[in-house]
């Protein structure tokens, strides 16, 4: 059975979308369509979110009228150089995870999007990584690119390192207080909690305060009783 490949055509768009006219199409979300390259959606021009994510485009290419693009999702296909992301003036959010971009040259593009924000070329926690997640300078690289930037791979650009802070504390030069025990050795004492006289005098006045309210209760309800009696017979 021959592989078949989906033509991103204005009218495809316009049916995945549910819309009529390009102009009122705002996301277009096409994963898993076999689509080979980014075409026809030049006239969406008020497109927000786009996600072209498993797919098999090979090229980033006629992004250049998406003017109000805020998020971009192209990850999963067979992108190698990230290209005309300067071209999009509002775009905050870009996944690239598993892409074959391999050389942080091939990153240059995203050069000048000043709105960048989040950038993704892998997980958190490595995997669906792009080859030049691999590359020592990966990083530094992003961080020249795109100064502005808030999260890159979902780690937050600005966050404290506790792990570096750790490893420069020296345990020796800290001058710590003396611990204080939490229970004293009367406290741990248990010896009247199995006294059954001691637990019974420690309950007595509690019982007895029920007792006095209970005995109070059962008078009002007979005096209640005694008022509806006296009621129903002048009634009657």
């Amino acid at each position: 059975k021959a592989f078949c490949m989906t033509a991103l055509t204005l009218d495809y768009v316009k049916h995945a979308a549910g819309e009529f006219d390009e102009e009122t199409i705002f996301q277009v979300i096409l994963p898993n369509r076999s689509i080979q390259r980014i075409d026809a959606l030049r006239h969406c021009t008020n497109l927000r979110w786009l996600d072209l994510s498993h797919n098999q485009i090979s090229r980033m290419e006629n992004l250049d009228c998406l003017l109000q693009l805020v998020s971009m999702d192209l990850s999963f296909n067979k992108i190698q150089k990230i290209q005309f992301v300067d071209t999009l003036p509002v775009l905050e959010r870009l996944n690239l995870k598993s892409n074959p971009i391999a050389r942080t040259q091939d990153l240059e593009g995203l050069r000048g999007a000043a709105k960048l924000r989040h950038l993704h070329l892998q997980n958190i926690d490595g995997t669906a990584s792009c080859p030049v997640c691999l590359q020592p300078e990966y990083r530094e690289a992003v961080a020249d690119l795109c100064p502005d930037l808030l999260a890159l791979d979902s780690r937050r650009k600005n966050l404290v390192d506790l792990d570096a802070l750790v490893r420069r504390v020296d345990v020796e030069d800290l001058d710590l207080p003396q611990p204080e025990p939490w229970f004293t050795r009367e406290d741990l004492n248990l010896d009247d909690v199995q006294d059954c006289e001691a637990v019974a005098d420690a309950v007595k006045p509690c019982l007895d305060e029920f007792d006095a309210a209970f005995a109070d209760c059962n008078a009002v309800l007979r005096e209640a009783e005694e008022l509806l009696k006296a009621h129903e017979l002048g009634i009657s």
